[in-house]
């Protein structure tokens, strides 16, 4: 697996958002709950496309709104879940 950087993190998540929001794009610490950009079934929808596209499991104990809130916190939950595997 490879371990991808901050902005390729944050660019794939920003592509992945636009396919669902044709408004202006979020800045990195934008709060995607509050602002209506992500919901619960969405947010499924965005944890299942971050496995998939940064080779990493979603494990039960990371489903928290804290990992997913904004591209910061979704970058650095990637980062680190790579960094977890790395060292398995």
């Amino acid at each position: 697996m490879s371990v991808h950087t901050t902005e390729e993190i944050d660019r794939v998540v920003l592509e992945f958002l636009a396919t669902r929001d044709n408004g202006p794009a979020p800045e990195r610490d934008d709060d995607l709950f509050q602002s209506g950009r992500v919901n619960s079934l969405f947010a499924i929808q965005l944890m299942s496309f971050i496995e998939r596209a940064f080779d990493i499991e979603v494990d039960v104990e990371d489903l928290s709104l804290t990992n997913f809130a904004s591209i910061a916190k979704i970058t650095g939950f990637v980062q680190s879940k790579q960094l977890e595997t790395q060292t398995v």
